[in-house]
């Protein structure tokens, strides 16, 4: 099976890259400001979308749009659990020690308050959205032809 003929593969992948470095960011945002801010998840919702968007050609389906939810969702996800890897352990080593896994899949609900939240549906919605619109602007119109009476 060639790449180029599975419209799949190249979305995945870029989509799911864009979410690891956007939650990257998300945590180094995080751990440098000592806060979380909630518009950076929103824009890894949108950062997956445009990758979708963009490895398509242009040529969204709704599969494209799933794969860019997914993503978007994971990378929120990771940059949670970067978040929490880091202070538990004040800094990067261990962060994927099996302890640490362990007490964030423990406490993984005391992670997502109310502002979690409503930036997690933004983002899911903006990834589901985004490559749809910018597929939909990119796709060339087809000119009206009127009748002169």
């Amino acid at each position: 099976m060639k790449l180029e003929s599975n419209k799949m593969v190249l979305p995945v992948l870029g989509a799911l890259l864009t979410a690891v470095v956007g939650g990257a960011v998300w945590a180094l945002i995080a751990i440098l400001t000592n806060y979380e801010i909630g518009f950076v998840a929103w824009g890894i919702g949108g950062l997956a979308g445009y990758a979708v968007y963009y490895l398509t050609k242009k040529k969204v389906n709704a599969a494209h749009q799933v794969i860019a939810v997914i993503a978007s969702l994971i990378g929120i996800l990771l940059g949670k659990y970067f978040i929490f890897g880091y202070f538990y352990n004040d800094g990067l080593t261990g962060i994927f020690d099996s302890e640490v896994v362990t007490l964030f899949q423990e406490n993984f609900s005391e992670f997502f308050g109310g502002k979690d939240i409503i930036f997690i549906v933004l983002a899911v919605v903006t990834a589901w959205q985004l490559p749809a619109r910018l597929a939909s602007k990119a796709a060339p119109t087809e000119p009206t032809i009127s009748s002169a009476e």
